[in-house]
């Protein structure tokens, strides 16, 4: 709906008697107003996404179509106060239309986050800054996966250097396709931004020169607070990386930066990266440097940063050609990053086991590793039990990523999990074609494992039959004695895909209940299911001293019992003929659980019928 362009007093004089299906396309728009307008909104996320076509239907969807007055939109944005997101995906050609929408928008002093998916203009952006002016709450300003050409860009670069928005305290640019020109005048208006905390300038070009203005705007900052810097898949270059360095060194807070997909950066470069690494300002806490086509002399070059007890809690050197000889200088520098939790090494072209008996080594150096990543690096069954040497004395690795390595088989996942069984939580075997060996392997190591959550791997490529599922299912739950049952993993909560989609049913299922519930109460229900007639002559021997803990635990296992009803539906249950051992469980009736208790009562009376009268003449 094209106007005249009005002032703000128009839409406060009108405000209260305006009708929204007058202004709006569709009813679905004239209720995302009613929300705008509502002193206190329930059923409300508290975002709006401005749209070209819907996506979801969701509530928060606005929908842009012909009869849409963005003049009162922007207006009732403007005085809102309970709005926290806006996503601003699509807005329609014309300047007139965008005019009306600002001058309204920028009123709001209360939202918290906003998200740019489509160009706004050179207009569009210098209006965005009077909203940042007024507006104290800001934190989140996001421009992403749209192009910005010269002219936005310098709307962009305006914005940001008239004023400085102290609530502002991260800035994304991603995937812009920024030119050079436009780049670097936008970095240069950073020079007004040192409240930023994160900054991210990824997929844009970013080379020498961009890298070089940079440098100067973090050198220019007086306190700076920035915390993260995340410049990946750019075209950063040496001279780049020792000009970004320099200015660095003014960050006292950066605690993870962010360089990976810059492929162009050699030894030289990582030397100059090394250098910052070494400077007393230096407090990473994150580096990633995937992808950076890192040899063994580019590992060399940062040794002697990674050597100088930084907090590193987190290093990325996926995708790079690092191999044994990288990994051995890797390893001896280590030690000093006394801190360090995750170490990412996949997609490395291939470690051999003098390689992984060197990165063995890591775990007997002290280090409180709790992640190792290791997908596709062409590990065999040698040089995974190489590496299994040094976990033997490792109690903190909690997650393990061994996709894609198919020369692994059941004999190198044997030796791996009866060294790790003690800490190891999570083992990804993406891609691994482990078969029903490999599954019955898995299974005996998780018997008695307390510590084992999450089994990844891939069902439909992994060559694991009905054979090894029923391995699984065994672990999960024994129904040979009650015994079994009680001693069965209730623990692991994945096996196979996320969610364990591709699993069996009843494997599903228990899963379902180690998820849900604590061990104690998987035990139980497991007990009340598969045992709906508890057998007590082997508990005979403690005579009547143990019918009173009989009585106890159905007291506690009762509440149990209703969880369980109440949380699966039993239709559910009885749609699958292979969970046809859970059918009476689910339709067991409350009395039918007052039975149970009694039936186990009368066992021990009729098993021992002399100790009754016994006690009875006693009392």
């Amino acid at each position: 709906m094209d106007t005249d362009r009005r002032d703000y007093e128009y839409y406060e004089e009108r405000a209260e008697y305006v009708k929204f299906e007058d202004i709006t396309s569709s009813e679905h728009n004239a209720n995302i107003f009613e929300l705008l307008v509502a002193v206190n909104p329930i059923e409300w996320n508290k975002k709006i996404y401005l749209l070209e076509e819907e996506i979801d239907g969701d509530p928060d969807e606005f929908v842009v179509g012909e009869g849409d007055d963005l003049g009162w939109l922007g207006f009732f944005i403007g005085r809102n106060y309970h709005l926290v997101e806006l996503h601003i995906k699509y807005f329609p050609a014309g300047k007139d239309k965008m005019n009306a929408f600002m001058d309204g928008f920028k009123h709001n002093i209360w939202l918290q986050e906003l998200y740019i998916s489509t160009d706004l203009g050179r207009d569009g952006y210098e209006s965005l800054g009077h909203m940042l002016r007024n507006n104290d709450a800001l934190v989140n300003l996001c421009l992403h996966e749209f192009d910005i050409d010269l002219e936005s860009a310098r709307g962009i670069a305006s914005m940001l250097s008239n004023e400085q928005y102290k609530s502002l305290k991260h800035l994304f640019f991603v995937q812009n396709d920024l030119g050079i020109e436009g780049l670097t005048d936008i970095i240069t208006s950073l020079r007004k931004q040192p409240q930023l905390e994160e900054l991210k300038l990824c997929g844009n070009n970013v080379d020498g020169d961009g890298c070089l203005a940079l440098g100067y705007a973090l050198e220019s900052w007086e306190g700076a607070s920035l915390k993260k810097l995340h410049l990946c898949h750019n075209d950063i270059n040496d001279e780049g990386l020792q000009a970004l360095a320099t200015g660095m060194t003014k960050c006292n807070y950066l605690e993870a930066l962010t360089l990976c997909a810059n492929p162009s950066v050699t030894a030289a470069g990582l030397r100059s990266l090394s250098t910052f690494l070494q400077s007393k300002s230096c407090c990473l806490e994150r580096l990633d440097l995937d992808q950076m086509n890192i040899d063994c002399a580019g590992v060399g070059a940062l040794v002697a940063g990674l050597s100088s007890n930084i907090p590193l809690k987190c290093l990325c050197l996926s995708g790079n050609s690092i191999e044994d000889e990288g990994i051995d200088a890797l390893v001896s520098s280590l030690p000093k990053c006394s801190k360090l939790e995750e170490l990412h090494l996949s997609e490395n072209g291939g470690f051999s086991a003098v390689g992984l008996k060197s990165l063995s080594n890591v775990f007997q150096t002290g280090l409180n590793l709790t992640q190792l990543h290791l997908r596709d690096n062409a590990i065999d069954d040698k040089g995974l039990m190489a590496l299994v040497q040094g976990m033997k004395s490792c109690r903190s690795l909690a997650k393990l990523d061994l996709s894609h390595n198919n020369a692994v088989t059941a004999v190198g996942l044997q030796a791996l999990l009866r060294a790790g069984r003690s800490s190891l939580k999570e083992l990804e075997l993406w891609g691994m074609r482990i078969g029903d060996d490999g599954a019955k392997v898995i299974a005996d190591a998780l018997v008695g494992n307390n510590s084992m959550e999450r089994l990844y791997f891939c069902p439909g490529y992994s060559n694991v039959t009905s054979e090894g599922w029923s391995a699984f299912s065994r672990i999960l739950c024994d129904t040979s004695s009650v015994n079994d049952t009680y001693i069965s993993n209730h623990t692991i909560s994945n096996i196979g895909g996320y969610q364990s989609h591709s699993a069996p049913n009843t494997t599903r299922f228990h899963l379902f209940l180690n998820t849900n519930f604590h061990s104690k109460e998987v035990a139980t229900l497991k007990l009340l299911m598969h045992h709906g007639d508890i057998d007590m002559i082997p508990f005979f021997r403690w005579k009547l001293m143990f019918l009173p803990l009989v009585v106890e635990w159905f007291a506690r296992a009762r509440p149990c019992w209703e969880a369980i009803h109440l949380m699966v539906p039993v239709e559910q249950i009885l749609q699958f003929e292979d969970m046809s051992a859970l059918h009476g469980f689910f339709t067991e009736e409350p009395e039918a659980y007052q039975s149970r208790e009694l039936s186990a009562m009368y066992k021990f009376v009729r098993g021992m019928p002399m100790l009754a009268v016994g006690k009875e003449e006693e009392e």
